[in-house]
């Protein structure tokens, strides 16, 4: 028992903090503008820009807390109602 609600903490937390970065839409009106050129390099571009590493924004990090106390309160929760059911079936069949 224990060890499902463990993994599915664990997928929660790796969904999480996998799925932190913002995407980039590309406007429709630049992409047809676009002017095909003559030369074409043979491979990629080794001077390639780069996008800033903005690590974790604050207001994320504050969900991914409230996120988490949510998801042990959870757990507890189910741990005593499963020992609640467990005693009255327990209780039942006696």
């Amino acid at each position: 028992m224990w060890r499902s609600v463990l993994a599915v903490c664990l997928l929660v937390l790796a969904g999480a903090f996998t799925v932190t970065g913002v995407a980039n839409a590309t406007d429709h009106v630049h992409v047809a503008a676009v002017q095909p050129t003559d030369t074409v390099s043979p491979g990629p571009d080794i001077n390639a820009p780069q996008q800033p590493d903005t690590g974790v924004n604050p207001e994320t990090r504050r969900k991914l807390w409230i996120g988490g106390i949510a998801l042990v309160l959870f757990a507890l929760v189910y741990w005593r109602n499963k020992k609640r059911w467990d005693k009255w079936r327990k209780a039942k069949k006696g």
